[in-house]
């Protein structure tokens, strides 16, 4: 079946009326359980975010539709766009949380990942501040390496210290993990000296 014949006689007009209302549903049930501010730093509307699932549906390459699997296009591009939708709110929720600072008062989301840009419940004295100060300098030897970047969050940021955590947590094989470690410790020894134990262990 070609894609012509797959959307022969389709009032398109009706679908992206149908699709649009949907779009509007969710982000008013989004914005009515506290996630304006979420929803407005992801700078998507629910009219585009609806034409955007429609020309998806259209290029048939991400987003495929089959008549065979018995779903009407409306039905599938409705659940097409939740799909959407979910993935565009995580996104402004990250988004929404870059902008908190250290403050250990402010309530983490337990849905969401720890972010590299954020770190909880860390004064700043001690041994604590010597992990905040030496977190910077790794992202800033990093230079931009999001392998490097990903490994960094993973031991600093969500208390993955046992390399087996690492790997699980980023899903690539532990010997990934000592490459990765091996050429951060390459760009931080100039700098910073030994850093084996903040790093994560041999284990």
């Amino acid at each position: 079946m070609s894609t012509d014949d797959r959307f022969r006689g389709v009032d398109w007009e009706l679908v992206l009326y149908q699709v649009t209302v949907h779009a509007r549903r969710l982000f008013a049930g989004a914005r009515a359980k506290g996630y304006g501010n979420a929803l407005a730093r992801a700078c998507t509307e629910p009219d585009d975010l609806a034409r955007m699932v429609i020309m998806a549906v259209l290029e048939n390459e991400s987003v495929k539709f089959k008549p065979s699997k018995g779903a009407s296009l409306t039905t599938f591009l409705c659940r097409v766009l939740e799909d959407d939708f979910k993935d565009l709110l995580r996104k402004g929720k990250r988004h929404n949380l870059r902008l908190k600072t250290l403050d250990p008062t402010s309530r983490p989301d337990p849905d969401l990942p720890a972010e590299r840009d954020v770190v909880r419940d860390r004064g700043d004295e001690g041994l604590n501040g010597k992990l905040i100060h030496l977190r910077a300098v790794a992202f800033h030897a990093a230079q931009g390496d999001k392998e490097l970047e990903d490994y960094l969050t993973a031991a600093f940021d969500c208390s993955a210290f046992k390399r087996a955590d690492q790997a699980e947590w980023l899903q690539v094989p532990v010997s990934e993990i000592t490459n990765r470690r091996k050429k951060m410790l390459r760009l931080l020894k100039p700098t910073v000296g030994d850093t084996d134990g903040d790093l994560g262990s041999e284990e």
